[in-house]
């Protein structure tokens, strides 16, 4: 029986956030399905950092060096990805983002579609060096694998992609939920909270958020933000500056695995006002451990929460406020959002991510 070798560029595994999460949890999913799929040889091409967060046993692991040892993110681990795709051993590869070889464009590969935020023109002063490769990798790919629906219909009408090559292949639910809420003393702030998780931009909503929470004026309740800082953050800052209850408003960066569990597992609910997703991992990873979701009902958001969360329109101050105050003072209304939260999550599986991309991988290298 022929072998497919497959290189797996996961450089962007030992980063924070998104996209980082979701390489880091698919490749130790792809680890624990190795030995169901002997046709496929996968090897790992990450960072140390990537290494211990993926913490692989079947699938052998290739440490980049320097000066790309410590490129975990942003340009640097853009350029580190695309000088080792080209000496990478297989005759695939695969991105776990919306990423190519450029510099060996006859390559074979296998790339993902998250979002097509940078064809919107969200974070443009960050993603620039993306507006050039997502499009050519969304068109240049052998297969793509698209996390949503609503992701790939953004690749084919933002970048060009042919929607035939694109397999959606739902991913995981974010971070892997632990044994139980065991999390340091000092996790939890003072009292009761709502919290939102994500990037601290201005297309996140935050303004609306901000203001809805303003208006519901739940007494003795704060709202935390938890993400790193975004583009248009001034707006984000200037929107709890001018709010009444501004005081209750508390930001957190820097956020590790296991203190973000404890969070979720503590808040009132998550609150989700985004104006754009391509997926919407954090609904996800709060349904999984009982905290109730309310959420911007917006395509992504509608195709992966489901009935799971109280889905707001993104744009209604007043209906957020109204569903905050509700969150907060209706136990009842509270305890029926947990439990549809606990039977959608369960649709969602790393390993069955996994074994769907490896079937994948095979046709692609067929």
């Amino acid at each position: 029986m022929s072998t497919l070798d497959v290189s797996l560029v996961g450089l962007v595994a030992g980063g924070e956030s998104g996209v980082p999460r979701y390489a880091a949890c698919l490749a130790s999913a792809l680890d624990r399905a190795a030995p169901a799929f002997p046709g496929l040889a996968m090897r790992m091409l990450t960072t140390p950092r990537g290494a211990r967060r993926t913490g692989m046993r079947n699938i052998p692991i290739d440490l980049v060096g320097w000066p790309f040892a410590e490129s975990n993110a942003g340009f640097g681990r853009i350029v580190g990805e695309q000088i080792a795709s080209r000496t990478a051993t297989g005759g695939l590869l695969h991105f776990f983002d919306l990423s190519g070889p450029v510099l060996a464009p006859r390559r074979r590969f296998v790339t993902t579609i998250h979002d097509a935020a940078a064809g919107q023109g969200f974070e443009r002063a960050r993603v620039a060096h993306k507006l050039a490769l997502q499009p050519w990798a969304a068109r240049r790919a052998t297969r793509a694998v698209a996390v949503s629906e609503f992701a790939r219909d953004e690749a084919v009408h933002h970048f060009g992609a042919d929607r035939e090559r694109i397999a959606v292949i739902h991913s995981g639910p974010g971070l892997v939920a632990g044994p139980g809420p065991a999390a340091p003393h000092d996790v939890e702030p003072n009292g009761p909270y709502l919290l939102y998780v994500g990037n601290l931009s201005a297309h996140k909503n935050l303004a609306l958020l901000v203001a809805a929470f303003d208006r519901a004026d739940v007494t003795g309740t704060r709202l935390l933000l938890v993400g790193g800082r975004g583009e248009r953050f001034e707006e984000v800052e200037a929107a709890i500056d001018g709010a009444r209850r501004g005081t209750d408003i508390e930001i957190r960066r820097d956020v590790g695995d296991g203190e973000l569990d404890a969070l979720y597992r503590g808040a009132r609910a998550l609150l989700l006002p985004s104006l754009y997703e391509g997926f919407g991992f954090t609904a996800l990873e709060a349904m999984g451990r009982d905290c109730p979701v309310i959420a911007s009902d917006i395509p992504a958001l509608r195709e992966i929460s489901g009935e799971g969360a109280m889905l707001m329109p993104p744009e209604d101050v007043g209906a957020w406020a109204e569903a905050i105050r509700g969150v907060v003072g209706d136990d009842s209304a509270r305890e029926e959002l947990q439990r549809r939260g606990r039977a959608q999550v369960e649709r969602y599986s790393w390993d069955a991510t996994a074994r769907s991309v490896c079937e994948l991988f095979l046709e692609a290298g067929g």
